[in-house]
């Protein structure tokens, strides 16, 4: 049976972090020179590219002590008061560049004086996230067939943080070797296994990683469809655990190397329902049940949750006999005002 396109492109996140990693340094360091008056920082995205704004906004959030806002694009739709942005920074992530209620938002906050940084693949002046944009970092990853974003995921988390100001070098060099090493040893197929028949699936976690649990959830609702969903560990007790059942399953991913209460308060009340749930975590980790390899940078690790997801559900499509490429209510370009 062949590869579908989304595991093959899936396959090659290690090769675009290695061959791209200085490349993104070198142009986040430019823009953020440039940028470094403006002390508001916007993030616009949709789909994957959303949850990669969740994620980035805990690093900006970490290196500068304010949160960012996350702009929601139906707002460029509405009749709003006069707003001055001036102070703003938006960075608008669309892997096509054509998303349009992205390149809207980013139109929409330039004209109210934000200096817009683009952070997509599109290279032809056409593309609508182009026009507004100030700065355009484009990604390198390469085209992509397959509906779910896979290898473009990866290079949007690690362009994300470059851009927070964090050294991604030596953090895209570990992280690729993690990823090689996560594929060779077959952790996807492994976690296959256990939510094979699952009614749900459920991915928790904390921090920085909370953004790839979301993408997670994602995945598996447009390559298998099978309904998923992506909570903080800490959210998840507020409400969302009654709904678990020994029907679904739960995946921990822990990203940090200290143990966390909360994921021990939802681990407790899950065994008392009957959920069952497996923890993903560094070798080190005492409650991993499935140890990974991971890179020193703790916000790099959220590379490796995003990456073993995407192997999983390409193996579960498989298993499944789906083709996770395409889908009849799914395009590349989803385009939404």
């Amino acid at each position: 049976m062949s590869h579908s396109h989304m595991l093959i492109e899936a396959l090659a996140a290690p090769a675009v972090l290695r061959s791209e990693a200085a490349r993104w340094q070198r142009e986040a360091s430019a823009i953020r020179s440039q940028v470094a008056a403006r002390p508001t920082t916007v993030l616009v995205g949709r789909g994957s590219s959303g949850n990669v704004c969740s994620f980035v906004s805990y690093l900006f959030a970490l290196k500068t002590g304010r949160q960012p806002i996350e702009f929601r694009p139906w707002l460029t739709t509405q009749e709003l008061p006069q707003s001055d942005w001036s102070d703003s920074v938006a960075y608008a992530f669309s892997f096509s560049g054509n998303s349009t209620d992205v390149a809207a938002s980013a139109e929409w906050l330039r004209e109210r004086g934000a200096l817009v940084v683009a952070v997509t693949e599109a290279e032809t002046p056409e593309a609508h996230l182009l026009k507004p944009a100030h700065h355009v970092m484009r990604l390198g990853c390469g085209r992509e067939l397959a509906v779910p974003a896979t290898k473009s995921v990866i290079a949007q988390l690690f362009t994300g943080a470059a851009l927070a100001g964090y050294d991604v070098e030596l953090a895209a060099k570990q992280t690729a070797d993690c990823m090689v090493q996560i594929a060779a040893e077959g952790v996807a197929g492994q976690l296959a296994t256990f939510l094979e028949g699952a009614r749900t699936v459920t991915w928790l976690a904390r921090g920085p990683s909370f953004g790839g649990a979301l993408d997670a959830a994602l995945k598996m609702q447009e390559s298998v469809g099978i309904p998923a969903f992506g909570y903080s560990t800490a959210e998840f007790l507020h409400g969302p655990i009654a709904a678990a059942s020994p029907e679904d399953r739960v995946i921990f991913f822990s990203a940090a190397d200290e143990l966390m209460e909360s994921k021990q308060a939802v681990a407790a009340a899950l065994l008392a329902r009957g959920v069952p749930f497996l923890t993903l975590g560094r070798d080190e980790t005492p409650e991993a049940q499935l140890p990974l390899p991971f890179p020193d940078a703790r916000w790099a690790r959220t590379a490796l949750l995003a990456y073993i997801a995407q192997l999983t559900c390409a193996e579960l499509a498989m298993r499944y006999g789906i083709n996770p490429d395409e889908h009849p209510s799914l395009r590349k370009v989803t385009k939404t005002r």
